[in-house]
């Protein structure tokens, strides 16, 4: 399956970069940029079904039971984290970062909250380009409630009272690639990690990771989000991921950083695209009391 898919995925890219070349040769940067635009994004859109890329998470952790982070390889130290993430009943992620396009930087702040079967988001970019929202949505509902906030700042904005939308959870995919449920945004899994490192322990006794990961699959969920929080009408194209994580010795994800640089399109400069460069950290809280903002 591993094989298969790089393979694919490598000869693809292959092609689209030679193509690219002449483009560049024969009609100078902006044919290159067309054929860039109308081809080489369903190399990075990938149609893969998330579950044929994702591993077996209960047969991991059945295979590992019993071992300390250490035992366990880096990529099933994650999987199984992000397990034992999927089951809490009580989390905060706050993520904190920025981005940077050609000199052009894009503060980046988020905050989600999973609280008595009901999920709060609150995504800000703020910068060239600034957009809020809010959403709120309940184990079993069908819908989202959508919020676009006014008088936006690094870490807060002003939201209306009612919602500017409700979004069907087919909606909410489309905008953001994956699940409301979800708080990672990789896919992390054997057909998706390049490379991987185990860092040691820090001063607190929890173990620290590095994960390098792949340029489409890894990614196929998470460039939705970037291209509706970045206002880009097209999707990124991702050219390197580096993550760190750390977690404790039962398996709690409690930070996860991110180095990544991807091409985006720019709204403002005619949708071309722009060199992009992004450090964010996400940092998990559990078993709170956390309060959900209304207003």
């Amino acid at each position: 399956m591993k094989t298969k898919i790089k393979n694919f995925f490598h000869k693809r890219t292959i092609i689209s970069l030679v193509i690219v070349i002449v483009l560049a040769s024969i009609t100078g940067y902006f044919g290159a940029q067309f054929y860039i635009d109308k081809f080489m994004i369903e190399v990075v859109a990938v149609t893969e079904s998330e579950e044929r890329v994702r591993d077996n998470a209960s047969k991991i952790l059945s295979e590992n039971a019993g071992k300390t982070p250490d035992q366990i390889s880096p990529t099933n130290n994650f999987i199984i984290a992000e397990y034992n993430l999927n089951k809490e009943k009580s989390v905060k992620k706050i993520t904190q970062g920025k981005v940077n396009a050609s000199g052009i930087t894009q503060g980046l702040y988020a905050e989600k909250i999973l609280s008595n079967g009901e999920y709060y988001s609150m995504k800000i970019s703020s910068g060239l380009v600034s957009l809020a929202t809010r959403l709120y949505y309940t184990n079993g509902d069908n819908k989202v409630g959508y919020y676009e906030g006014s008088s936006i700042k690094e870490t807060s904005a002003t939201f209306p009272s009612t919602p500017t939308k409700e979004l069907t959870l087919e909606e909410y995919k489309e905008m953001y690639g994956s699940s409301i449920t979800y708080f990672v945004n990789y896919i992390v899994s054997s057909n998706t990690v390049e490379s991987e490192e185990y860092l040691g322990q820090n001063e607190l006794g929890n173990y620290e990771f590095k994960l390098k990961l792949d340029n489409a699959f890894s990614v196929m969920n998470y460039s939705y989000e970037i291209k509706t929080t970045s206002g880009s009408a097209k999707l990124p194209k991702f050219e390197s991921v580096e993550i760190t994580f750390e977690i404790d010795e039962n398996f709690r994800l409690l930070k996860l950083s991110v180095k990544e640089q991807y091409q985006v399109s720019i709204k403002q400069l005619g949708n071309m695209y722009m060199t992009t460069t992004g450090e964010l950290t996400d940092t998990f809280e559990y078993d709170g009391n956390f309060e959900i903002p209304r207003s």
